[in-house]
């Protein structure tokens, strides 16, 4: 899609009743990118599962009101299930204990055995090589690409405006009145935007914390308040061309035991694992990153799991420009923070500064309508559950710790990422 606007454009018709919204994926809406035409960023690669129960209640939430969301949308959602499998008594008992958790939050759940996990996902699953599953049906898979393209189109209905810049910074200056701090402009690799009194909405992933809080020695920061959004590496890998499946599509399967992934791609299957170390990126141009060699061997133990784990590529290439697209191992790069909760609200130093960042596409539509609820919402207080779900969320809620400090706290919850805590 072409941009529609120029930064001309936007500074020869300033007003105070806009909202720069910075990072795709009320009065006047203008969506800043780098890209309209395709996703550079986690979101545009990222394996697709909404699972929705969470050691974190918030999340749950999030997950449930997300899963509401794109359940509206056609072809965006396809509710094929989740299912955990334990090979050893103590994954069982968490598959129990995370049962009684789903059921509490009003998910349905079932244990059920090695033979009939086995018949959900058969090339998958050698019921021989485990004890238990538990199954969630109304989990399922996102069309990241789907959806994007149809809130991309439902906002073009509505009069949003588009501009494809790639943002650099922000400039600010004092208020006197209020000892606070207002973003005056956004900066551009083709020019500053003028703000004049709009709203701007950080949705920048992965480059969040350095438009922010840049490198020591860099631009001074926007805010004081620390913004803990570590991009970490993640192997992902895919089998070669097979032919489509026929009956009842696999679930999305997990083996916590082992912390790999499964999944249907349809014409090939997809692995994903977090059995190593994390390892802490500076994103270029895209959510996708170099190589590490370490990586194959991280992704050839994690195949072995898998009844057609020899089916699957396990020796990534540095020379693929488009790895995702060309269904080759690659280096996903995505977001971890010190609580694995997205940092969703406003700075409470930067009157004109919302956040909606870190989100997986789990949450993302449940967050996206939680922050808008807020942001439009008249005088007054916020609906008691929003209140709960914004303190979980507030952008603000790690002052008084270092950011060093924060960063190995985020990088800590790296390899727990699907059973995460909070």
């Amino acid at each position: 899609m072409a941009s529609k606007l120029e930064i001309f454009d936007l500074n020869d018709n300033l007003s105070s009743d806009r909202f720069f919204i910075v990072g795709g994926g009320i009065n006047q809406i203008v969506l800043v990118d780098r890209c309209l035409e395709k996703s550079l960023g986690s979101t545009g690669h990222a394996p697709g599962f909404v699972g929705q129960l969470n050691e974190s209640s918030v999340l749950t939430q999030l997950a449930k009101d997300t899963v509401s969301e794109y359940l509206s949308i056609p072809n965006g959602f396809s509710p094929v299930g989740g299912l955990e499998l334990a090979s050893s008594s103590s994954g069982v008992e968490a598959l129990r204990r995370r049962r009684e958790m789903a059921l509490a939050a009003g998910l349905p759940a079932e244990i059920i055995t090695p033979e009939a996990a086995a018949s959900l996902a058969p090339d998958f699953i050698d019921p021989a090589s485990v004890k238990a599953g538990l199954h969630f049906p109304s989990d399922g898979t996102a069309n990241a690409q789907v959806i994007t393209s149809y809130y991309l189109d439902q906002a073009r209905l509505r009069g949003v405006d588009f501009l494809e810049a790639n943002v650099t910074g922000f400039m600010t200056s004092d208020s006197n009145d209020t000892g606070m701090a207002k973003i005056t402009a956004i900066q551009t690799a083709d020019g500053d935007i003028n703000l004049a009194g709009s709203t701007v909405i950080l949705a920048s992933g992965i480059w969040t914390s350095p438009l922010t809080n840049p490198a020591r020695g860099a631009k001074a920061p926007v805010t004081r308040v620390p913004i803990p959004i570590v991009p970490v590496a993640h192997p992902y890998t895919f089998t070669l061309p097979r032919p489509f499946r026929s009956g009842t599509p696999y679930p999305f399967v997990r083996w916590p035991d082992h912390h790999v992934y499964a999944r249907d791609h349809g014409d090939r299957d997809g692995l994903g694992s977090y059995n190593h170390p994390p390892v802490h990126l500076d994103p270029a141009d895209t959510a996708i990153g170099a190589w590490p060699s370490s990586f194959d061997q991280i992704l050839s133990e994690a195949t072995s799991h898998l009844k057609n784990g020899s089916n699957f590529q396990v020796q990534g290439f540095e020379d693929v420009t488009d790895p995702w697209l060309a269904k080759k191992p690659f280096n996903g790069i995505f977001s971890v923070t010190p609580d694995n909760l997205p940092l969703a609200g406003k700075l409470p130093d930067v009157s004109n500064l919302w956040l909606c960042a870190a989100i997986w596409v789990t949450t993302a539509a449940g967050t996206a309508k939680l922050i808008s609820r807020e942001i439009l919402r008249e005088a007054g207080a916020s609906e008691p559950e929003d209140e709960v779900l914004l303190k979980a969320l507030d952008p603000a809620r790690f002052q008084g710790t270092e950011l060093d400090t924060l960063t190995v706290q985020a990088l800590g919850k790296y390899n727990d990422i699907y059973n995460r805590k909070a």
